[in-house]
């Protein structure tokens, strides 16, 4: 007789509980640190943590046979952290992190499509309700509706398949490397690609006019949010796989709306909580283990 699974995981909980601040408080860092410097010093104090929590034990070694697997979840990584902070910058944190929980849908769906999983009918239903949960949050601003905020809603959704993407790509890294040394990699890679970019900024930024506030959200963002709650991403995945991990992701907008609510003030629109449960629901359709493709 097989052991009962138990309901809940704890790594994939704790780090999208951990991830449900990083919204609000990269929008307190965002209204004082442009979006291009933000990412890069994120990345960057997220990769000096990791190299001091880890530097007693085993060395920072890549086998060249891990590098194609690397390049992957490391331009994964920086799409997710790019997108992410631009869509931020332009949508509320609610939005943001209604939009990151269709992440699941679309795992289930690249999965399906390449032959990995079959889908039973009620999962293509939440499927496909989810998505239309998009669409109302998509649409959902009422008459406060701006183009602007449509850019933000669609670089939100651009980083949700971006974070499909990393999730796929991160978990043949952490079973050769650990989840500390995959996590710290990859976010070397992302920094290869945002500091170049953004050093002649972080130069020029006048640094003592941000406020304890916006430093605060940053940091947090990179240790919590990165560090702690990445690597505990990591371990999930490769201990459960992708799919059953994703479906977490699903109780980020939750504690994210809260949290927004809490600390920023930000209101939420009724056709937008329509959306939201449609999303929700629609995850929970699609939460099934699907049969594997023979």
């Amino acid at each position: 007789m097989n052991p009962r699974r138990p309901w809940l995981h704890m790594e994939p909980l704790l780090a999208v509980l951990l991830w449900g601040g990083v919204y609000p408080g990269a929008k307190l860092g965002l209204q004082e640190i442009p979006v291009v410097r933000f990412t890069a010093l994120r990345i960057l104090v997220a990769v000096v943590v990791l190299w001091a929590v880890s530097w007693r034990g085993q060395p920072w070694r890549l086998p060249p046979v891990l590098w194609p697997t690397l390049l992957a979840a490391g331009l994964a990584q920086t799409a997710f952290q790019g997108l992410l902070m631009a869509g931020l910058r332009w949508t509320t944190a609610g939005n943001s992190a209604i939009l990151l929980a269709t992440a699941p849908l679309l795992t289930a769906g690249w999965l399906a499509l390449r032959g990995r999983a079959r889908l039973s009918r009620h999962q293509w239903l939440g499927l496909v309700l989810g998505l239309g949960g998009v669409g109302f949050v998509l649409h959902g601003s009422g008459l406060a509706f701006t183009w602007s905020q449509l850019h933000g809603d669609l670089l939100s959704l651009g980083a949700a398949v971006a974070w499909t993407w990393y999730s796929l790509a991160i978990g043949p890294l952490v079973g050769a490397l650990g989840p500390v040394r995959a996590t710290g990699w990859t976010m070397l890679v992302a920094a290869g690609g945002f500091v170049p970019l953004a050093l002649g900024e972080i130069q020029a930024h006048v640094w003592q006019q941000v406020s304890w506030r916006a430093w605060a959200g940053l940091l947090y963002g990179a240790t919590a949010g990165m560090v702690l709650a990445m690597t505990l991403w990591g371990k999930a995945v490769q201990r459960l796989g992708a799919q059953q991990t994703m479906l977490y992701v699903y109780l980020e907008p939750v504690t994210a709306v809260v949290i927004a609510a809490v600390v920023l003030g930000e209101a939420v629109a009724p056709l937008q909580v329509v959306g939201a449960l449609c999303t929700l629901a629609g995850v929970g359709l699609a939460s099934a283990p699907p049969q594997q493709a023979s």
